[in-house]
C-alpha cells in the first residue's frame, strides 16, 4: 500500500519553486509538501521579499496569493516572465476572486487555484509543467542540427515531427515565407531512415509552367525543342530519399494531374518516354498560402490536397514566438560576425534592443531577422560589448508588431534610456518625413541645424 502511494506521488526533483503568502502557516505547508516531493522551495510572505528573492535567483516556478498586505501577487508576473519567460506562475485566490485569477490568466499567469488549495492537486500540476517543461526542452535538442526555439509555440508545432520523420507518408508544412519550411523538411529527412539518401528539393513557383513536368518527370532526348539529351528527373533524383516539393501552391492545375498520378502509382515516365519507372520517395510538400482558398477558388486540387495533407505541421510566425526572437538574432549574428572575422566575445542585446525586436511585426519572419543581423553586424564597432536599442533603430522598418497595430505613434520599449528614447523619435520623424531632414526637424520641434548635429553625433 505504501509503495502505491508513493508511485502516484508526482516527482518534483529539479524544481525550484517560490511560494509566496501572508500567512505563514499556509507558506510552511506547502513548503514541507514540495520539499518533500523533491523541490526545491522557498517561502516568502511579502511582495518585497519576493521580488528579492527573484532578483538573486530565478526560480523555475512562482506560487502567490492574490491578496498580500503589500500589494497583489500578480504584480510580481510581469517582472518573473521578463526574466523567466519559460516560467510558471501560479496564483492562489481566495473566494470571489475568479474575476482576478481570470485576469492572471490572460497576462501569462498559467493556472490558479482557489483557497483552501489542495497541494497534492497543485503538485501535480506543477509536475506535468514540469514533465511539459522537459520534453520542449529535449525536443529543442533533438532538432538543434536543424532549427532553433525555445518558445512553446515553436515546440507545440514541432512536437509530432520525430514521429513523423519515422512515416513514409506525405507531410504538408503550412506557413508564412520566412518561417523554416525547408529547414522543417530537412529535419523530416535527416531523422528519419532515409538520411543517407538524396534529399532533393524543388521550387514549384520558380520554374516556367511549361517546363515544370520535364523537371519532375524528366524527358528523353528529342522530347521537345531543346532536349538534347536525356534527362532524369526529380523523382527520379530522390529515389530512395526525400523530394521537397517548395511552394506547392503555386503549382499549374496540369503538373498537378500529372503528381497526383505519379503519387498514386508509384512510377514516372518521362516526357517523350515509352516505358514507366517505379519510384521510391517520401514526399515532403510545403506552401505559405492556404490550399483550402485555391481549391475553393479552383486553382488546386482538392483530391491532391488531401494526398498530401496526410502529417500537416503549422509553423507559427516569429511575431507568435517571442521567446525565440533574441534567441535566433544572437545567433545570427554570431554567425555574421564570425564570417567577418571579428575577434572578442560576441556582444549581447541590451534589454531595451531585445524589447525593439520583440516589439516588431516580422512580415518576413526569421529570413528577415537573419537578413537585418547581418547588416547590423556590418554596422557594430570593434570591440563593442553589448547593443543597444539605438543601433537597431535605424534598421527597422516602421510597420510595428499588432499590440501597436492601427495607432499613430512611436513604440519605445520599456527599460529604454532617455538618450536612445530620443534616438526613436529622431528615427520616427525621418521615415514619417521621407528622411528629409528640414521636415523631420519640424516633427521634433527642433532647428535642422540641431538636428543634423544629432545625426553626426557617434554613437
Amino acid at each position: 500500500m505504501v509503495e502505491t502511494l508513493e508511485k502516484e506521488l508526482p516527482n518534483l526533483n529539479g524544481l525550484t519553486l517560490l511560494v509566496v503568502d501572508d500567512e505563514p502557516s499556509i507558506v510552511r505547508s506547502l513548503v514541507r509538501v514540495f520539499t518533500g516531493l523533491g523541490a526545491e522551495v522557498t517561502g516568502v510572505g511579502s511582495i518585497r521579499e519576493a521580488r528579492l528573492q527573484v532578483a538573486d535567483k530565478v526560480p523555475d516556478a512562482v506560487l502567490a496569493d492574490l491578496q498580500l498586505k503589500d500589494g497583489t501577487g500578480l504584480e510580481l508576473l510581469p517582472d518573473f516572465l521578463e526574466r523567466n519567460p519559460e516560467g510558471a506562475f501560479y496564483m492562489i485566490t481566495g473566494h470571489g476572486s475568479v474575476a482576478n485569477a481570470v485576469e492572471a490568466l490572460n497576462q501569462g499567469a498559467r493556472h490558479y487555484f482557489e483557497k483552501p488549495v489542495d497541494p497534492l492537486l497543485l503538485a501535480r500540476r506543477l509536475a506535468a509543467d514540469l514533465a511539459d517543461k522537459k520534453a520542449r526542452e529535449g525536443l529543442a535538442r533533438q532538432l538543434s542540427s536543424y532549427l532553433i526555439f525555445r518558445d512553446a509555440a515553436m515546440a507545440d508545432a514541432l512536437v509530432d515531427l520525430p514521429r513523423f520523420a519515422c512515416s513514409t507518408e506525405a507531410v504538408l508544412i503550412q506557413g508564412e515565407t520566412g518561417t523554416g519550411k525547408e529547414l522543417v523538411a530537412r529535419a523530416l529527412h535527416g531523422l528519419g531512415s532515409r538520411a543517407q539518401e538524396p534529399f532533393v528539393a524543388v521550387n514549384c513557383g520558380a520554374i516556367p509552367e511549361s517546363m515544370l513536368e520535364a523537371e519532375l518527370f524528366g524527358h528523353e532526348k528529342g522530347a521537345f525543342t531543346g532536349a538534347s539529351h536525356r534527362h532524369p528527373g526529380r523523382f527520379e533524383q530522390a529515389h530512395k530519399g526525400t523530394l521537397f516539393l517548395d511552394e506547392i501552391g503555386e503549382m499549374p492545375l496540369p503538373a498537378q494531374v500529372s503528381l497526383l498520378r505519379v503519387l498514386e502509382e508509384g512510377r514516372v515516365r518521362r516526357i517523350g518516354g515509352e516505358r514507366e519507372i517505379a519510384i521510391d520517395v517520401r514526399v515532403v510538400a510545403a506552401t505559405h498560402q492556404s490550399l483550402e482558398e485555391r481549391i475553393e477558388s479552383g486553382l488546386f486540387r482538392h483530391d491532391l490536397f488531401y494526398r498530401l495533407h496526410v502529417l500537416p505541421v503549422y509553423l507559427p510566425a516569429l511575431r507568435d514566438r517571442p521567446q525565440d526572437i533574441a534567441l535566433l538574432a544572437q545567433h545570427f549574428l554570431g554567425n555574421s560576425l564570425r564570417d567577418m572575422g571579428w575577434e572578442g566575445p560576441q556582444p549581447g542585446l541590451e534589454d531595451a534592443a531585445v524589447a525593439l525586436l520583440q516589439g516588431y511585426d516580422w512580415p518576413g519572419n526569421v529570413r528577415e531577422l537573419r537578413n537585418l543581423m547581418a547588416r547590423l553586424a556590418i554596422r557594430i564597432p570593434a570591440g563593442m560589448r553589448e547593443i543597444r536599442a539605438r543601433l537597431l533603430t535605424p534598421l527597422l522598418p516602421g510597420k510595428r508588431r499588432r499590440g501597436t497595430a492601427g495607432r499613430e505613434g512611436v513604440f519605445i520599449p520599456e527599460g529604454t534610456t532617455l538618450e536612445d528614447a530620443e534616438w526613436l523619435l529622431i528615427d520616427a520623424a525621418l521615415k514619417a518625413s521621407d528622411y528629409n531632414r528640414s521636415n523631420a526637424a519640424k516633427l521634433l520641434g527642433i532647428g535642422e541645424r540641431t538636428l543634423r548635429r544629432k545625426l553626426n553625433t557617434p554613437s
